[in-house]
Parts: C-alpha cells; structure tokens; sequence
C-alpha cells in the first residue's frame, strides 16, 4: 500500500470524518448519523459464491474501510452498511469493482445468517437449508461510496450500462443496471461544501482548488478553520493537494493560511530568479544577434567605401599605364611622359618591357 492509500484511509477511519461524508450523501449534511454510531468491519470480504460446502472457490477482496451505520431515528438499529473506496485516479472498471464488493457484502450476510443457524441448531425447510437463508430475512442495504482525492473530474464510467456494448436496447430488459457513488472535488460547489463539518470539506477545498491560486486564496479567506488543521487533514493535503506546501508531519495542527502565503513568497522568489535567469539569457541571445546585425551591416558599409576607394585607385593607375603606353608607342621622350603622367622611370621602363 502507498503512503497515499494510507493517509487516505487513516483518515476516512476516523468516525468524525466517516460520519460527516455519510451524513452529506444520505441526509445532504444533516447530522443524522454521529461517530458513536459507527462500528468498524472487517474491510476483508471473503465469501464461496457457491455455497458454504466447500465446493466453490473463495473470492477474497478488501475494501479501503467499511462500517456497520446505526442510528437513533431507527431504533439504533443497523440501516445500512457503507463501504468507502478511496481514489487518488481514475479507474475506468470501477462499477464492475464496486458491484462486486457489494455482492460479496451480501453474501457475507447470507453465510453468517446460515452459521448462527447451524451454531443454534435451529430447524430449517428444505428450501431454507439449501438457501442458508430463512424466507422472512432480510439483509441490510450495502452502499460503497467513491472519494475522488485528486482535482480531476471524474470522466470514467458511473454505471454498469456505460461499460456494456447493448447491440439492442432490448437487452436492458434482462441485464440490471449499477451505478457508483461518487464524490469528488471538481464537482462540488461552495454550498455542498459547507455542509461538511470535518477536516473533509478543507480537504475538498484545498484539493479543488489546488491549480488556481486566486480561488485558493480566496476559499482560505472565507474559512477560519484553515488555521488551525489537525494532523490527519494535514497529512492527506501533503499527499493529495498540488500544493506544493512544506507540512510538518510532527505538529498536532497546522495554520493552512501561513504555510500558504510561505508557499507564494517562496514561489514569487524562485519566480524572480528564473525570470532573472532566463531574462540574462534572452538578453545575452538577443544582443548577440543584434550586434550580428549591425555588425554586418557595419562592415558592408565599410567595405563599400573600401572597394570604392580602391577601385577609383586602381581605375587611376590602369588610365597612367595606357596613356603612357599611348605615347612610348608615339616615340615621345621619357621625360616628357614622365611629366605627363607623374609615373617614375622605372614604371615607365617596365610599361615598355611589356610591350615587347
């Protein structure tokens, strides 16, 4: 079992939460149903689908927690037995899995009705000894609830004809319908929560709410017990919520509010370092590609006037060499054409070399 299964069913075990969450599905929040009514079952439900002689094979299942629930409007009487499977994801066979721990719930009933007979030695009918069942029993209503501890909405199957491929609507006359209780934080609204008076209705809340800040800061404003969480409460928080909150598992009670505001300051400081980070790297990035820029542009720039003044250079010493060519080859006195085209006797001499 992991950490979660068991903060999770530790604290849907106490009696004040496993009463309250009765109370909101049955009685819609009415307090009917107290802790003290609660009497704890064996969560193991083992049971021979055929019979007790032996001859079928044992189905074992164990539920998360399941309790006998009396009270006083009927004569303290056992009205039901309600089981409560605990869900941190979806999973998408949960009618057929709930369906069966009921079955196995009841036929639990049916084996110890037929042992206290045996144990008692009381004298059955043929058809009452075959059934281990006495035709004016009555078994006790058996309901399984779904918790959803995660913010996700629910989105699997919540009956039994969700899961079935009818090929015909005709066979929903013989095949009966199941369908799962559910409750889960998306779904609840602010009114359905307050009819929680437990630690549950802040684990609803913290948990709804857990991937929206504002709504967070708000539901934390508008509810004192906030302040002063028990350890148990604390615990499912630390497991179930997205918050990621520093609890203290030593301490008794926890002050949601403070642990909350630390959480956003920590957040606004580890913001302001990455945004200082990743703004240092986007600087760094964007002047390195601007200086690329103007760099380039810089030197097209610089080379332009370059190549200019060198071309004009160039096309100024090919105009001397071919004027001074033109007048060796009209025999014109080297003196002259020095002073014609300001080019030294030696430039003059090689111009005259290459004509050769």
């Amino acid at each position: 079992m992991s950490t979660t299964d068991t903060v999770t069913k530790e604290f849907i075990s106490d009696n004040e939460v496993f009463a309250d969450v009765v109370n909101f599905l049955i009685f819609d929040g009415e307090k009917v149903v107290t802790p003290d009514s609660l009497v704890e079952m064996d969560s193991t439900s083992v049971a021979v689908p055929y019979g007790t002689d032996n001859t079928g094979t044992p189905v074992q299942k164990e539920r998360d927690v399941v309790k006998n629930v009396t009270c006083k409007m009927y004569s303290d009487m056992v009205f039901a037995i309600v089981g409560i499977e605990n869900q941190t994801s979806i999973n998408y066979a949960m009618p057929v899995r709930n369906m069966l721990y009921d079955a196995l719930t009841y036929t639990g009933q049916v084996e110890k009705a037929g042992k206290s007979y045996r144990k008692e030695k009381v004298k059955l009918s043929g058809a009452e000894f075959l059934s281990h069942f006495k035709k004016e029993d009555k078994l006790i209503p058996v309901i399984t609830l779904v918790i959803n501890f995660s913010p996700d909405k629910w989105e699997a199957p919540v009956s039994l004809y969700e899961m079935i491929d009818f090929k015909s609507d005709i066979l929903k006359k013989f095949v009966p319908d199941y369908w799962i209780n559910v409750i889960e934080p998306a779904s609840l609204t602010k009114e359905q929560l307050k009819k929680f008076t437990t630690g549950f209705r802040e684990v609803m809340e913290c948990i709804k709410y857990s991937e929206d800040m504002y709504a967070m800061q708000q539901a934390l404003l508008e509810n004192e017990r906030f302040k002063n969480l028990d350890r148990k409460t604390s615990n499912v928080l630390r497991y179930c919520s997205k918050l990621k909150i520093d609890f203290d598992i030593e301490e008794e009670t926890m002050d949601m509010c403070k642990a909350f505001e630390d959480y956003k300051n920590l957040g606004k400081s580890e913001g302001i370092e990455i945004g200082k980070s990743e703004g240092i790297e986007i600087g760094k990035s964007e002047g390195i590609e601007i200086g690329k820029s103007e760099g380039i542009k810089i030197g097209k720039s610089e080379g332009i006037e370059i190549g200019k003044n060198e071309g004009i250079e160039i096309g100024r010493n090919e105009g001397l060499t071919r004027f001074a060519t033109y007048l060796i080859k009209n025999n014109v006195d080297i003196q002259e054409i020095i002073s014609q085209t300001g080019l030294s006797a030696d430039d003059i001499m090689k111009i005259k070399s290459s004509m050769m």
